[in-house]
């Protein structure tokens, strides 16, 4: 079997042919089972609707277009290929960029009849941004142009103009058809005139030298404990060759450790090299989790924080400051953006934002609850390659790109003082605790938190109280009403509630923290362990006929935006420590609340 595994994606406009071309490239190198050939295109195999072999989907047939990436694999003589055949439509972007973020090699196909197009030079720069070199550009339906080598001279000359701004890039010119099958495998009849090669010898030429030759680097995939305190280790070898006996630096850690025991495929070896599948054990005791990385490579450190490239794919606008998940390589954690910059196509600072809009590419700074082992991406792509996940839905929302890591996160170290946290407990009369009341404006948070206050006062505890209007009038002032702000706002919020619970003291929060997923974020922030969230469950028919400073009123006349109920949603708490009821009897809503207090 090939182990040398290219991995190579389509980029290019909407009815350009792609799908078509690469439906003929595995047609023509026996990729496709006949079985499958014959199901889908019947005893004669029409050229014009080949395409339909790779669209999966029953959207994609009725309407005749690829909206998912559709995976394939197919051998050269040379190698192994695996093809993404992604959409060329713009609102499925997301599937373009998610392919190119793992490809060695993106084919760019254009319509040798209408040249360049919009989403032609939009796929070459988000593929350049992910940090894609290599490109073969395909001017493809060359059968419309009568294989015109006049017409495709000029395509040539836009083309290279094109790529005028991207330096670095490696590309090369190919001619073709994939309804008739020119240029792709064979070369065909019709273009005498051209002596370059066809799609898949220029695919066989490219080189993957690098791996080989770098400082060995292995990926664990999983931790097997057995008896005896033995813990044996399932890896890839990224980079360069292992043996049995080195002495690998672990990250993130930073300690070290010597391989032995290593097997190959299941069997013992003095060696591996590069893609191979390895299981080891090490000759000391080190804490090794999955997804750490064992290296010779000076480029990775341990960071929680770093500068990346990022590309937006969700459907809805991210925000900054919201928690996402990040997957790198093997390594799983959970993040926050905490800054961004749009960048241009050119990849020009435009300015900082607060949301991140769908298909747009940002620089931005990462931050994360935990160090992870990373790598500047053009220095090491396998370590430099992440992409951001929703913790609601699962969906990818971001793919991105590490510039750089953040060293100044290893400079800050928080320092300990004389007088310790038990102590400031013990001084204040008891645990500190975060009491977080949300609920719509009007619902009684406010009123029942001054009412727990009074009560736990007279009790001997100390109490503060984080009202939203009044941080709204001082260390939130600078803040508004949309979503980006409201994030903001309750980050800020819970980091001071998270230092004055340490202190011992009872902090009550009263604020309508409309979104589930940063009421999620507080409670990280301070801690599952001190963190109650209470829902003050009144209706919205209740709350607006209190209308108390008569927002409800001027929110329906439309002279606030963003309110609550009312022009903006409010999610509520599936699982919260504690549901109130806003309209029920004071007394009993503040009892409830106490028991939660009580040590």
């Amino acid at each position: 079997m090939l182990r040398d595994v290219l991995r190579i994606t389509t980029a290019g406009s909407v009815d350009d042919g792609k799908s078509t071309l690469i439906a003929r490239l595995l047609l023509d190198t026996k990729s496709i089972p006949e079985d499958q050939i014959s199901g889908v295109l019947g005893s004669s195999v029409d050229p014009t609707r080949i395409a339909d072999l790779l669209d999966g989907l029953e959207s994609e047939k009725e309407q005749g277009i690829t909206i998912d990436v559709a995976h394939r694999f197919f051998d050269s003589q040379q190698r192994r290929y695996h093809l993404s055949d992604s959409p060329g439509h713009e609102q499925y972007t997301r599937n373009m960029a998610t392919a190119a973020a793992g490809a060695d090699v993106v084919i760019l196909v254009i319509d040798a009849s209408a040249g360049i197009k919009p989403q032609t030079t939009r796929h070459l720069s988000i593929a350049y941004q992910l940090g894609v070199r290599q490109f073969l550009v395909v001017a493809n339906k060359c059968d419309l142009i009568q294989y015109s080598s006049k017409v495709l001279a000029a395509l040539e000359k836009d083309i290279n103009n094109l790529f005028s701004g991207y330096a670095d890039t490696e590309w090369s010119f190919i001619p073709a058809s994939g309804t008739e099958g020119a240029m792709v495998v064979t070369r065909g009849s019709r273009m005498r005139w051209y002596k370059g090669p066809t799609i898949l010898e220029a695919l066989d030429r490219i080189s993957r030298e690098a791996q080989r030759e770098g400082p060995a680097a292995i990926a664990v995939q999983m931790v097997q404990r057995l008896g005896n305190r033995t813990r044996v280790y399932l890896a890839s070898v990224l980079r360069g060759q292992v043996e049995d006996g080195m002495v690998l630096t672990i990250s993130p850690g930073g300690t070290t450790g010597t391989l032995k025991n290593l097997t190959v495929n299941g069997r013992p070896s003095p060696s591996a090299s590069v893609r191979s599948e390895i299981a080891f054990e090490l000759a000391e005791e080190r804490d090794v989790e999955r997804g750490a990385l064992l290296t010779h490579n000076s480029s990775i450190s341990s960071s929680h924080q770093w500068d990346a490239t990022l590309i937006w794919l969700g459907a809805e606008e991210g925000v900054i400051g919201r928690p996402y998940i990040a997957k790198l390589g093997y390594q799983t954690g959970r993040i926050t953006v905490t800054r961004a910059s749009e960048l241009s196509p050119e990849e020009n600072r435009r300015g900082e934002v607060r949301v991140l809009a769908p298909n747009g590419t940002y620089r931005a700074t990462i931050s994360g609850q935990q160090d992870f082992a990373l790598a500047p991406f053009h220095e090491f792509p396998e370590a430099g390659r992440f992409i951001l996940v929703s913790p609601e839905d699962g969906q990818t929302t971001a793919v991105g790109l590490v510039n750089f890591s953040l060293r100044r996160s290893d400079n800050i170290r928080p320092h300990t003082f004389g007088l310790d946290q038990e102590h400031r407990e013990e001084l204040a009369g008891g645990r500190g605790k975060v009491l977080w009341f949300t609920g719509l404006s009007g619902s009684g948070k406010s009123t029942i938190a001054d009412q727990v206050s009074q009560q736990l006062t007279e009790s001997g505890r100390i109490v503060a109280i984080l009202d939203g209007d009044n941080l709204r009038t001082g260390l939130n002032s600078d803040l508004g009403f949309t979503e980006a702000d409201r994030v903001e706002n309750i980050r800020r919020t819970a980091e001071v509630a998270k230092l004055m619970a340490e202190t011992g003291v009872i902090v009550a929060v009263s604020l309508i923290s409309p979104y589930r997923q940063d009421r999620e974020r507080a409670r990280e922030i301070i801690g599952s362990d001190r963190f109650s969230e209470i829902h003050v469950a009144t209706s919205l028919s209740i709350c607006e006929g209190r209308d108390p400073k008569g927002l409800y009123k001027k929110a329906r006349a439309g002279e606030i935006p963003n309110f609550t109920g009312i022009n903006a949603p409010y999610e509520e708490p599936p699982h919260p420590d504690l549901v109130v009821d806003g309209a029920g009897k004071l007394k009993d809503q503040v009892r409830k609340v106490l028991s939660l207090v009580e040590d």
